[in-house]
């Protein structure tokens, strides 16, 4: 358990396989939870960036999960630059927003706690087109 800084490929790309699946992909949740989350060297690993469109995106994912519109606040976003895979937190309309996306795939999961029905939502989203590299913005 979080000891996905050991090997960070490995680890990478079981959660990224995981979260790619096509009806499975809430697995992915877990295993980001449980090899990820509480791993202090790989959030030490990554960068804080600002990446608006990314923020711009999640504000988008969850208000179409709570229902009106609402906005991110408070998002960290964090940067694990060598393997393009990019990760956060966040606050939205009274609730906790867990979120990773891979850069390369286009495409992320986000956690929202709690959810409409239950514990926790789960969304998988893309980006159209990627995010751009923010050291050319």
């Amino acid at each position: 358990m979080n000891s996905a800084s050991q090997n960070f490929p490995h680890h990478l790309g079981v959660l990224r396989e995981r979260m790619l699946h096509p009806t499975g992909y809430e697995y992915a949740v877990n295993y980001f939870l449980e090899e990820f989350a509480g791993d202090v060297a790989f959030v030490r690993a990554s960068e804080w960036e600002q990446m608006p469109h990314l923020v711009a995106g999640l504000n988008l994912v969850v208000s179409k999960a709570i229902g009106p519109r609402v906005e991110v606040e408070n998002a960290l976003v964090s940067y694990l630059r060598e393997h393009r895979f990019v990760h956060g937190n966040a606050q939205a309309g009274g609730r906790i927003v867990l979120y990773f996306y891979f850069e390369d795939a286009d495409t992320g999961l986000l956690m929202l706690i709690p959810g409409i029905r239950g514990q926790m939502e789960v969304a998988r989203f893309h980006l159209k087109g990627g995010l751009p590299d923010p050291r050319w913005n």
